[in-house]
């Protein structure tokens, strides 16, 4: 039996982009070839798992036999590019909106530039007309100009209409990111995300004094896959595409996202990194395109969020050979998100982009 979710969609005037996601369930999982190098990795039940030998997600993602070898697959292809580091930490805490449900779980990620802040970094924000209080943060640093040095992103609580100061509050929690990485030029280069439940107050107090501090002290350079994970909300598995372009520039992306899926954008979170030196303003252009060719390009539920952002920074440690591969990796890493963007197991191992679920385009010309 097969499921077919058709995604409505908006690309540009003369243009139709419709998505079909087919999931087929009358099997737990398909095989596809494998390539000749391998390398063995233990998966989340400490069994050993074999993945391909690449060091980067594939276009079309082979199919897995249980979450083990899917996690495994990630974690090989999860490498940071150079210039960053990421930690994160779960704490709890009390909403004040609804107390009677106790000790709450929250998760706080952040995403630090090792070396120097960056003046190279873009972003696209909901269109909402009434966008959360960390997406008006991050446009003002976005409009300001504004160089970057760290991203700190929290789950459960989305910072969307709260009863008190939600803008202050998300600057709480930068300035406590700015504080502990003692970065030089304060708060005003954290750009900070939330997700979550609408109209709860951030617990800003709880994220600055424990969740960040202990994020920022589990900072390591080696994978995005913990990352991954921690910024997940509803979502039933992490989110993870990566590149190696050939002048040996990495791109890695992550996004979580399952619901409140509609254009524009078609994701919840996204951050893409990478070490390549590129101009802020075509940064900005290549992803605006990049995301109108996947993020913008399809719908789930009907209801656009509040709290979209897709942020890509570059570290700019290694010079950049081609700016035109560099786009095509960058349009591969956002389709790939996206076609993992509100895509759930459905009770077997066949992921997003493999065999058993594809997206399909039907690109319609007006006469």
């Amino acid at each position: 039996m097969v499921w077919a979710r058709l995604a409505r969609t908006r690309m540009s005037c003369r243009t139709l982009v419709v998505a079909a996601s087919f999931i087929q369930a009358s099997r737990c999982f398909s095989t596809l070839p494998m390539r000749s190098s391998t390398v063995n990795l233990e998966g989340l039940d400490g069994r050993t798992v074999t993945r391909l030998g690449s060091t980067d997600t594939d276009g079309i993602l082979p199919s897995f036999a249980d979450k083990g070898e899917y996690t495994s697959y990630l974690k090989g292809a999860g490498q940071l590019p150079l210039g960053f580091a990421i930690g994160t930490a779960s704490g709890t805490f009390i909403s004040k909106e609804a107390p009677l449900m106790g000790d709450l779980p929250i998760k706080a990620t952040v995403i630090h530039l090792t070396e120097a802040p960056t003046d190279s970094w873009a972003a696209v924000f909901t269109s909402n007309k009434f966008p959360g209080c960390p997406v008006q943060v991050g446009k003002d640093r976005l409009a300001s100009g504004h160089p970057l040095q760290a991203l700190v992103i929290n789950n459960k609580v989305s910072n969307v209409c709260p009863g008190g100061d939600g803008v202050a509050a998300a600057e709480l929690v930068c300035s406590a990111v700015a504080e502990k990485l003692k970065l030089s030029c304060g708060a005003k280069t954290v750009l900070p995300s939330s997700t979550g439940v609408i109209g709860w107050r951030l617990p800003a107090k709880e994220l600055a004094e424990d969740v960040v501090p202990r994020a920022i002290e589990a900072l390591q350079s080696d994978n995005a896959f913990a990352a991954a994970e921690a910024i997940m909300t509803t979502d039933r598995y992490p989110k993870l595409r990566s590149k190696t372009l050939s002048d040996g520039c990495r791109i890695v992306g992550i996004a979580k996202g399952a619901g409140m899926i509609e254009p524009n954008m078609a994701t919840m979170l996204g951050y893409i990194m990478t070490d390549a030196t590129i101009d802020k303003s075509k940064l900005q252009n290549m992803l605006s395109d990049a995301c109108n060719r996947s993020f913008n390009s399809m719908s789930i539920d009907g209801d656009e969020s509040t709290s979209d952002t897709v942020v890509a920074i570059a570290s700019g440690l290694k010079p950049l050979s081609s700016e035109d591969e560099f786009q095509s990796a960058l349009r591969e890493i956002t389709e790939g998100l996206a076609g993992g963007s509100g895509s759930k197991w459905r009770g077997h191992w066949s992921c997003d982009s493999s065999a058993d679920q594809k997206l399909s385009r039907l690109r319609v010309r007006r006469a």
